[in-house]
């Protein structure tokens, strides 16, 4: 598809099991975010797979554990089956991009993690991950991930073992995702057909356009 990528990014739902159940049930007021940065010495995921993960690139959350004195958290998982240039880095310069796409079947909630420099405008690498804000499942995730100091991503290899994780401060707007999210569901008028809406997404909507507006 023109304007997507060099290999078609892979468009997945969330794959968030529970989704984040212990913060889920914090109250919404007065509490403080989740203090889930990992200690050197706790950086140790050699032994952790994933089974069943579709093929091809692309992010998905998942609920997982990498500091048993953390406890569950809500992640990212970063799938390549072609991981060397990322594994190349100590750290990777990842950004968010999100928005609410309309189509005649339902809205969609799109996220492209994109890694700089922008160069004719796309970027080096970019995963593209699609999400339906009218699920109610949804609203959680993101608030699950926004509850959180951090944001860890998982780079996935072709079998599904973790080959490392990169840590992030978590500056990534999940607050205001959520709340369009949550405006998303409130607007549509009734049901929606979200394979349908996923389509028209893909056709209706460009990338490099998408993405215009974060080129320095």
């Amino acid at each position: 598809m023109k304007g997507r990528t060099n290999r078609e990014p892979l468009r997945l739902l969330f794959g968030l099991n529970g989704p984040c159940k212990d913060q889920l049930e914090r109250p919404l007021g007065g509490k403080m975010p989740l203090n889930n940065q990992i200690a050197p010495e706790r950086r140790h995921w050699s032994g952790m797979v994933f089974n069943g993960l579709p093929p091809g690139s692309g992010v998905l959350f998942e609920d997982v554990t990498l500091d048993e004195r953390i406890g569950a958290e809500a992640a990212a998982l970063l799938i390549d089956p072609e991981p060397d240039q990322l594994l190349a880095n100590a750290s990777l310069n990842l950004n968010l991009k999100a928005g609410i796409a309309s189509t005649a079947y339902g809205p969609v909630l799109f996220l492209i993690w994109w890694i700089p420099p922008i160069v004719n405008g796309r970027p080096s690498a970019f995963y593209e991950q699609v999400m339906n804000p009218l699920h109610f499942k949804t609203s959680g995730v993101l608030r699950c991930l926004a509850g959180q100091t951090h944001l860890h991503v998982l780079l996935i290899g072709p079998i599904g073992q973790v080959l490392t994780v990169f840590e992030y401060r978590n500056t990534f707007g999940f607050d205001g995702i959520r709340a369009g999210v949550d405006l998303a569901r409130v607007a549509w008028p009734g049901s929606d057909d979200f394979q349908r809406a996923k389509r028209a997404y893909e056709q209706e909507y460009d990338i490099d356009k998408l993405l215009a507006d974060e080129e320095s």
